[in-house]
């Protein structure tokens, strides 16, 4: 079986669901041939119990796969924000950057001179 693994929770868990559905009904078909209650006790217990059992699980499957992707889809965007403010904080630096640059050298005319005799 192939999909992510959210996807394969929620089928599993409906299997599950739909196991427990019919262990509940086939516990239902063999206590309503009998009319004493004494006989009708271990049908309830046994294939009530037991498919109660598999429909809990199955809910659990299913609400884990719910809350795993919505872990991942939340995971995503936060790694989206991040990625835009970066890049947003580091359009707004670039400009600033080279403005610094632009001020330190007009204010040094020494350094400027350094470099130049240095390039030459």
């Amino acid at each position: 079986m192939s999909g992510s693994p959210t996807t394969r929770l929620r089928f599993l868990g409906l299997l599950f669901w739909m196991a427990g559905g019919a262990v509940l009904t086939f516990a239902w078909l063999g206590m309503a041939e009998l009319a004493y209650v004494d006989g009708q006790m271990p049908y309830l217990v046994s294939g009530g119990a037991a498919g109660l059992a598999l429909v809990v699980v199955g809910s659990t499957l299913v609400l884990s796969a719910a809350v795993s992707e919505a872990a991942e889809r939340g995971a995503q965007r936060t790694a989206e924000l991040l990625k835009q403010a970066a890049d947003e904080a580091a359009d707004e630096m670039a400009p600033r950057a080279a403005d610094e640059r632009k001020r330190a050298a007009d204010a040094d005319p020494e350094t400027d001179a350094k470099g130049s005799a240095a390039a030459a």
